[in-house]
Formats: structure tokens, sequence, C-alpha cells
């Protein structure tokens, strides 16, 4: 069998909010815009997102291993402080901004809790927002919401004539098909 297939293809899981296919969940898991992984509640790396290009580098041969074996040494304190923050239900989440290789990541901590609040591990999703941040850099929250928060931008007016708002300013590079950024 493929190290890219799911272990058993046939096989469903039913959520309360309805049934996908284990092939349907690694696809979704594939195609979200972020990364995630699940470090358990025995501080061992268990599980992570396989996008390509991914920002933290993962691989299989990590499943199992302690967190000093999958972080850099100056990260490592954080890390362990957050999770012995989650553990001891003093926070549910935390986030970390960050610039790597030029990009702005931003990387969000989730304490990972049963229905009845137990611990079960600690849910780490990283994601490149640099098409967020232009957006917004670009007035295209003001022209949805109609809120303006920059003097002389005028990225929701409506016609005299017609009375339509004008589109927002979106970046140049957008694909508008995909959502990519082109270069």
């Amino acid at each position: 069998m493929p190290d890219n297939e799911p272990f058993t293809k046939d096989a469903h899981v039913t959520f309360p909010s309805g049934t996908l296919t284990l092939t349907e969940l690694q696809q979704i898991f594939k195609t979200l815009p972020f990364e995630l992984d699940l470090v358990d509640a025995n501080d061992r790396f268990s599980w992570y997102s396989d996008q390509p290009n991914r920002n933290h580098g993962r691989s299989q041969d990590q499943i199992g291993k302690t967190l000093a074996e999958i972080h850099p040494a100056k990260i490592l304190p954080t890390i362990k402080s957050l999770i012995e923050s989650f553990k001891a239900g003093k926070q549910d989440s935390i986030n970390i901004p960050s610039t790597q290789n030029g990009h702005k990541i931003l990387t969000t901590y989730y304490a990972l809790r049963d229905d009845a609040g137990a611990y079960l591990g600690t849910l780490e999703c990283t994601a490149n927002v640099d098409q967020v941040i232009s957006m917004f850099e670009n007035g295209a929250f003001d022209a949805i919401s109609g809120a303006s928060s920059q003097p002389g931008k005028n990225s929701n007016t409506a016609d005299a004539t017609t009375g339509a708002l004008a589109k927002p300013k979106m970046p140049e590079n957008l694909d508008t098909t995909t959502g990519a950024s082109q270069k």
C-alpha cells in the first residue's frame, strides 16, 4: 500500500454532523490552507496534516517522538510552557505570530479536550497570513463591512446613478479563481 493512502480506504467515520470516508477526511486535511500537527496527552508527536510546501516540515519518522526531538531548542521552552498551561486548564489557545522565510506566519496552539474537559493533547495550526494582510492593507475588509478605518480610502462608495457599491480594491496579484497569489 502506498504511504500516502489512508490505512482503510472503505471505512467511514460518523460524526454528529455527518459521515466522511477516510479518503475524504485525508483530503480535507490536505486541502485546508493551514497545517495541523497534534501532540498527544503524553507529549508525543502523533499526527500531522500532509500538505505540500509546509512551513514546518514534518515526516512519518517523527511520529511518536518527543517535543524535544521535533522542535528547535530555542523554542522548546515556549512550547513546553504553553502545553503545561493547557494541561493545567489555565488556557485553551495561544497565538504566536512570526516571520519565517520572509512570510508572515500565525501559529495557534489549541488545547484539545474531550466533552468532559479532560486534556487529550495540543493541536498546532500554522497559517501563512500574507494574503490576508495584503487584502486588509488594500481595503478589502473595509469595502465588505462598510466600515472605513483609513482616511482617504474610497472603498465603499455607492455610484450616484445606480446606487451600487464600488467593488473592493483587491491585490493586483490575486488569482480570483483559486485565491492564490501570482508572482
